[in-house]
């Protein structure tokens, strides 16, 4: 693992792809967009946001052995799946897809009428730790959780987290979480040896070690080996906290 670092990615800078009625902004390499020496952080894979406009979104198209986890910020998201599991995803909600030996889905905004909202989403991917598993679906409402304001484990293949809140996550040591603190709130973040920090909105302070930062609506910081931190809300905020204990190539 390299040395303590904290890298500050500032929301405007990602890289921006578009199809028709969807754009999405690219923490990683992902697709045909590449950036050599940014494929990955720890063990996340991607971490793309996305708008989507009413009556758009993804047709079936398949997956292989990816945990997917899918946060929704604003609006409605609509899957469904060749296992014929559907279902819509709204703010406080977390979904993970496991694709495990194979499996296709659809993800689309779950209205058509044009004066609707867009959908804002995160979604972000990880590798299992054992493929070609039975490919799974699972959602939880986390609203009651975060209206306390605190760190709500969404989304963790850790054992201390086997009777949380959260859904279940095919990778043993990694972690998301996420808040919504009330402005003037401070966090103290999970510590790790990477550690994924994503505002998706509001503004906030991150402290690392020596490191004071200042983060806006859809910045992030990449801590690796920082020990530990802490976020505290400038305004009303909402944060999505990746804790992983162990990086890809880690030996």
């Amino acid at each position: 693992m390299p040395g303590p670092a904290v890298d500050v990615r500032c929301g405007a800078d990602r890289a921006v792809t578009a199809a028709p009625g969807i754009e999405t902004r690219h923490a990683f390499s992902f697709g045909r967009h590449h950036e050599p020496g940014n494929t990955h952080h720890g063990l996340l894979l991607a971490h793309n946001e996305d708008r989507i406009a009413p009556g758009a979104g993804y047709d079936t198209h398949p997956h292989r052995d990816t945990e997917i986890v899918t946060w929704v910020l604003d609006g409605s998201l609509a899957h469904a799946d060749s296992q014929g599991r559907s279902g819509v995803l709204g703010p406080g909600a977390v979904g993970r897809m496991s694709a495990g030996r194979g499996i296709e889905h659809s993800e689309r905004h779950a209205r058509t009428d044009p004066s609707a909202a867009d959908v804002h989403l995160v979604q972000m991917w990880l590798v299992p730790d054992v493929p070609g598993t039975a490919p799974g679906h699972e959602q939880r409402d986390l609203a009651a959780a975060l209206a306390e304001g605190g760190l709500v484990v969404a989304a963790s293949g850790r054992d201390r987290d086997e009777d949380g809140p959260g859904v279940r996550l095919g990778v043993a040591s990694a972690a998301l979480h996420v808040a919504r603190p009330p402005s003037g709130r401070t966090l103290t973040l999970p510590e790790a040896p990477y550690v994924h920090v994503h505002l998706a909105r509001g503004r906030a302070d991150l402290a690392a070690g020596a490191d004071r930062v200042a983060l806006g609506a859809g910045d992030a910081a990449r801590l690796t080996g920082a020990g530990a931190a802490a976020l505290t809300a400038l305004t009303d905020a909402e944060v999505l906290v990746w804790e992983m204990h162990e990086g890809l190539g880690d030996a």
